[in-house]
């Protein structure tokens, strides 16, 4: 693994300086961050010293074993006491996620409103998910991933597929959530130090009312086995012009939420939003698992990664509560 700093008047590599790196990501915080550890002393002349700034010209980059970019991002954080310096960068959707808008959006995709929100707010789009399902969506003071996600919501009540944004070389992608699964199968006898398992129906809806504009039922979506085994617990649903309410309805049903957590040697492509293939033998965790967040620590030569793990392919859902 090597770091490389970068400014308007320099670029080079402090690998050999950097005590500790960690990268981590979330499917709800989106924006992935690196952080890194450089040990600083005050006695020792000849110990290297590397000034760091603040801002889009300041440039943390990770690259893999293999020379491949990982992380390319801009230093936000710096801090320091007598022992190390830290800093903390973070990639090009942080913007995104800090620069609001308003904008109002008429029979047009999730992908065409990305397009322009990049456009509005000068992030170059990549390779972005289609839906093909068209929309209309009014973002008032809304940040550009809520008003991204807001769009692929809407287009998730009706395909029932999970969408995240996600940067790759720069550019701005929206992937299909777990459509990407790790190359290795975590195993208890190889890769895997610890691991934790729980479940919950907190959140669980087994019923959903649909409701024309003027509260009148006018049908049920419901999963008569959960309800007969956990109660009744119901939503209401009112229907929405150009949205097939029976599917969106279905859709809202949700199940016990199942999560688990693993402490295993690191692999690059374990990240949030990708699925990872896993064999348990201490909690009974065996199949595919769904990445919600990832911490990868890089220390003493060791490259080390905490999974959280869920049962079930979610993304972070922001609802249009001005689309009627």
């Amino acid at each position: 693994m090597r770091i490389i700093y970068g400014n308007t008047n320099e670029q080079k590599d402090i690998t050999e300086i950097v005590e500790r790196i960690t990268w981590t990501g979330d499917i709800k915080q989106v924006s992935r961050k690196l952080e890194i550890t450089i040990p600083v002393s005050s006695t020792d002349f000849f110990f290297p010293k590397v000034n760091f700034g603040l801002g889009v010209i300041e440039v943390l980059q990770m690259l893999d074993d293999n020379g491949q970019e990982v992380f390319w991002g801009y230093i936000f954080n710096q801090s320091k006491d007598n022992q190390s310096k830290t800093l903390v960068a973070y990639d090009p959707l942080v913007y995104l996620t800090k620069s609001k808008m308003s904008k109002s959006y008429k029979n047009i995709t999730a992908e065409d409103i990305t397009r322009s929100v990049c456009n509005h707010l000068g992030v170059i789009p990549g390779n972005i998910a289609p839906t093909r399902i068209n929309q209309n969506l009014l973002a008032l003071q809304q940040t550009g991933y809520e008003t991204i996600m807001m769009a692929y919501t809407n287009a998730s009540k009706q395909n029932g597929k999970k969408y995240m944004p996600r940067i790759n070389k720069g550019k701005l992608d929206v992937i299909e959530k777990g459509t990407i699964v790790a190359k290795k199968e975590l195993d208890s006898r190889e890769d895997i130090m610890s691991s934790q398992y729980s479940e919950s129906i907190e959140n669980m809806i087994n019923q959903i009312v649909i409701t024309d504009d003027k509260g009148n039922v006018i049908n049920y979506s419901s999963n008569t086995e959960w309800i007969k085994n956990y109660g009744l617990l119901q939503e209401i649903y009112q229907k929405e012009d150009e949205k097939d309410p029976n599917i969106v309805a279905k859709n809202m049903l949700n199940d016990i939420e199942r999560e688990a957590s693993v402490e295993a040697l690191g692999y690059m492509d374990c990240m949030a939003g990708n699925a990872v293939k896993i064999r348990d033998s201490s909690t009974g965790l065996v199949g595919l698992f769904y990445i919600d967040n990832d911490t990868h620590t890089f220390e003493n030569g060791q490259h080390t990664m905490s999974l959280g793990l869920n049962f079930e392919n979610i993304m972070d859902e922001k609802e249009d509560k001005d689309e009627k």
